[in-house]
């Protein structure tokens, strides 16, 4: 556990550079979502960057050749991948908090509900779903995360962030970005029905749907990047 801690407290040395634009990059996502009045766009991209930040170790270590550091250290691989992935999932989580908290705040500086895809267009549900959009929102948002982190630290161990970032993240966030603009372009709006009606009874499943999924996801990429990490040539 000491190791594990260790290889973290590197990590965080680190990228130190990436967690400095953290907080303008909150005011960006705050910013566009309150004038757009678009709340739900703030937690978009609020999650997208966190998963910018917490690959920019890899960034750094690859220029740096942090990797051969690592080896003279006291650190088994299996230590600096773990560390590694406690290190982005410290990152994930405290994203997603902050996302919601800006998502919320978003919503109450432009004056709209959770829903609302900006002022010439209907909110995707009514007011009193706002709840269940919020919450909704944090679960996907983690989910999300841990699905963007869970296939792009094994891509960075194997083929190193240069040779793979372009490829591996960019078609990521396009993916979330395209899909609300069209969400926003057909108007698309939910009505009430059982499905929604026992979320909106239910809204505590949401987040545990997202944290359970994540967590799966974030383990089974744990067991592919150490055993690609094992092997790998320093």
């Amino acid at each position: 556990m000491t190791r594990i801690l260790n290889a973290v407290k590197l990590d965080f040395r680190t990228g130190r550079f990436y967690l400095t634009l953290y907080p303008l990059l909150f005011l960006v996502a705050l910013l566009i979502g309150s004038v757009a009045k678009m709340p739900i766009f703030t937690v978009v991209l609020t999650i997208i960057l966190a998963v910018f930040i917490a690959g920019g170790v890899f960034s750094i270590n690859e220029r740096n050749h942090g990797e051969k550091l690592y080896g003279t250290l006291p650190l088994q691989r299996r230590d600096v991948v773990l560390g590694r992935y406690v290190y982005g999932m410290a990152l994930g989580i405290g994203g997603t908090i902050v996302a919601g908290l800006l998502g919320f705040l978003a919503s109450k500086i432009a004056g709209v509900g959770m829903g609302s895809f900006g002022p010439n267009r209907g909110a995707i549900m009514p007011a009193s779903y706002d709840g269940l959009l919020f919450w909704g929102a944090l679960g996907a948002a983690f989910l999300y995360f841990c699905f963007a982190l869970g296939v792009a630290f094994p891509i960075y161990y194997y083929f190193g962030f240069s040779k793979s970032y372009v490829f591996t993240m960019l078609p990521l966030y396009l993916v979330v970005l395209i899909t609300l603009l069209i969400t926003r372009k057909l108007n698309l709006t939910l009505g009430p029905n059982s499905t929604i009606q026992w979320l909106a009874d239910h809204t505590y499943w949401l987040p545990i749907f997202g944290v359970v999924g994540g967590l799966i996801l974030v383990a089974i990429s744990i067991v592919i990047a150490t055993s690609i990490y094992s092997h790998k040539e320093i």
